[in-house]
Order: structure tokens, then C-alpha cells, then sequence
């Protein structure tokens, strides 16, 4: 396959930080029917430690990792830490020349999404920016993790990231290089996503190609235009989005 989509799905009810229920959907929609609609040649892997039904024509490889030792020693927070590590491991065991990575609860909206594949193939690696900007909210701020501001050199000053899309052109020796740095902080340093790339960043010297906010339409990108990928497990997002007619 020439593109690999990689979900994690960890928990045995669906739970979205933003507030949105979907009622009537399967677990991984809006995104897996949305993403599929504008790309051919592509398969599905789901990380996952509970039963997860899924719909859909494309070839779908379901990874239990129910006893993995970083499922088992969890804590606070487990599903969207073990969210944000699964996602990228899958980024690195992919057998595909290009693999992305997207929670469920995101929507497609058009077209704009296939130009996903130039940028990763040029930069390597590609992550949304997040609009907190600063990276110091995640540490601070974390229900989760052990960071400390004073111990931190930049301070909490470095570029907050969002954690979906995140994709990897697999033959890139930096991206990989980006992607393994951030695994080791999540298995050394379990806590949310963006500040574990954030120090994969620092540790590496790799900078990722940084996605405008049309990529990930969260909270506090609504309005904007162009939009691409919206974050639609925030409520206000989908609320917005549905009224101007760009889902359904």
C-alpha cells in the first residue's frame, strides 16, 4: 500500500476531551469514512486494547496491545497518553511509503487533504501547530507527567504541537530519527503528547514541517478560513463548521 492510516483507540467507551458525542457513528468515523473518501491505496491500522468494530472496504490490520507494559502502567490520563504514543509507533512500524496518523473524531472536508503527501515527502515529518503556541500550557497545566518549568531550559517557550495528522514519509532517516526521540520520551517520561514532541524536538535538533491551523481546526481556530481538517470531537467546532454547511 502506498499510504498507511494509523488510528489508536484505547478505553472500552469512546470518551473526546472537546465535549462532542457522536451518536450513531462507528468508533473511528467522522475520520475514517472522511479520509478515505479523497485517498486510493491505503490500509487501516488500529492500536487499540479493547474491541473496536469497524466498517469499511480498505484493508484493516488491528493490533491488540492490551498487555503491553505501557498500557498496564498507565495512570491518570492513559487513554490519550496511549493515544499519543501508539499513533507514532504505528507511524514508525508502517510498511507503507507514506503513513498518517489521525484521532477518530476528525473530519476531511475536501480535497486539500491529498497535498498531505508532497509536503511529507519534502520535509519528512509534518505536525499541526497548535494554537496555544507555547508548549509551556501542556507541562504546566498536565493532569499527567513530571515536568518542571525550572528545570526546563527554554522555559516552556518552545512550539506547542498538535497531535493529529502527524505523518511520516518512511523512508526519511531525520523523521524517523524525530518520531524514535519522541517514543523514548513517552516510555521514559510518560505525559501529554505535545510536550513529549516538544522535547524530541529540543533533544534532536529535527525540526518538522509545521501544519497551519486549517489542518486541525480546534477550538480556538474557528472562524478561520481554507479550513482542511477539523477537530470536530470540540464541540464548538463541529457546531460552527455544521451551521456554514462544511459538514454533514
Amino acid at each position: 500500500m502506498k499510504i498507511e492510516l494509523v488510528m489508536a483507540e484505547f478505553g472500552a467507551q469512546r470518551i473526546n476531551i472537546g465535549g462532542n458525542i457522536f451518536e450513531g457513528h462507528q468508533r473511528l468515523d467522522p475520520t475514517l469514512t472522511t479520509f478515505t473518501k479523497y485517498f486510493d491505496d491505503v490500509s487501516l491500522t488500529l492500536y487499540t486494547d479493547t474491541q473496536v468494530d469497524i466498517n469499511t472496504d480498505i484493508p484493516v490490520n488491528i493490533i491488540d496491545v492490551s498487555d503491553n507494559p505501557y498500557i498496564n502502567n498507565h495512570g491518570g490520563r492513559y487513554g490519550n497518553r496511549c493515544n499519543d504514543y501508539y499513533k507514532v509507533v504505528g507511524l514508525l512500524n508502517s510498511k507503507a511509503e507514506y503513513a498518517i496518523c489521525l484521532d477518530s473524531d476528525m473530519y476531511v472536508v475536501n480535497d486539500e487533504v491529498k497535498t498531505l503527501l508532497p509536503l511529507t515527502k519534502k520535509f519528512g515529518v509534518c505536525i499541526p501547530e497548535n494554537p496555544r503556541l507555547q508548549v509551556r500550557f501542556d507541562g504546566i497545566r498536565g493532569l499527567d507527567g513530571d515536568y518542571d518549568l525550572n528545570e526546563d531550559p527554554t522555559r516552556g517557550n518552545g512550539m506547542a504541537t498538535n497531535m493529529s495528522p502527524i505523518t511520516l514519509y518512511t523512508a526519511s532517516a531525520t523523521g524517523r530519527k524525530l518520531l524514535e526521540e519522541y517514543c523514548n520520551e513517552m516510555e521514559t517520561h510518560p505525559r501529554r503528547g505535545p510536550l513529549s514532541m516538544w522535547r524530541a524536538i529540543w533533544k534532536s535538533g529535527i525540526n518538522p514541517y509545521m501544519l497551519p491551523f486549517q489542518w486541525c481546526v480546534c477550538d480556538m481556530s474557528v472562524g478561520i478560513s481554507d479550513v482542511i481538517i477539523l477537530h470536530t470531537g470540540h464541540k464548538k467546532v463541529a457546531d460552527y463548521y455544521l451551521v456554514h454547511g462544511l459538514i454533514c
